[in-house]
């Protein structure tokens, strides 16, 4: 194996330590299912290893979650189904659990958060995604979605507002 193999190897693997929780997280969100979510992500990772680092040197996040956005909505397409966002996204997630009643307020604070995110518009939905489970910039979100910057920082500031507000209505 010559030195160029062993570096693009390298950077796969790296790919996919670093990519593979916040992909499937995200891919569930998008098909509703934890075991399509994994193959979406893993087809994704599949059409990585036809690219070479150079030619995504800097935009490696986007064209992840970009690629594998496309294959979710495939999925979703040939199956005829259109889910919204569930509590599948909670059993992807690894959890420290420091109590028993810490556990049980976070996750009905949790639960409570994901059924405000469940009413959100879908658009919304999805730039939440991108931005706290993907981790993603303002920029890469928008080359992912097609929208604006703009757009993306409005969707996103208005989805938080919104939230915000809920909570505070329901701790009332």
């Amino acid at each position: 194996m010559d030195h160029n193999n062993s570096d693009e190897a390298q950077w796969l693997r790296s790919a996919v330590e670093r990519f593979e929780g916040p992909l499937i997280r995200y891919a569930t969100s998008l098909t509703g299912d934890a075991e399509r979510a994994r193959d979406v992500v893993q087809d994704t990772f599949v059409r990585l290893c036809g690219q070479r680092p150079k030619q995504l040197n800097g935009y490696l996040a986007e064209w992840l979650f970009t690629v594998c956005r496309h294959r979710a909505f495939d999925v979703r397409r040939a199956e005829g189904r259109m889910t919204a966002l569930t509590e599948i996204v909670l059993a992807t997630e690894a959890a420290s659990e420091p109590t028993p009643a810490v556990n049980a307020e976070r996750n009905e604070a949790t639960g409570e958060l994901l059924q405000l995110v469940a009413k959100l518009p879908r658009n919304q939905q999805e730039v939440l995604r991108l931005k706290f489970q993907g981790g993603l910039s303002y920029e890469e979100i928008s080359r992912v979605t097609k929208l604006s910057v703009s757009n993306v920082g409005f969707l996103l500031h208005t989805a938080i507002k919104t939230l915000r507000q809920k909570m505070l209505e329901r701790s009332e």
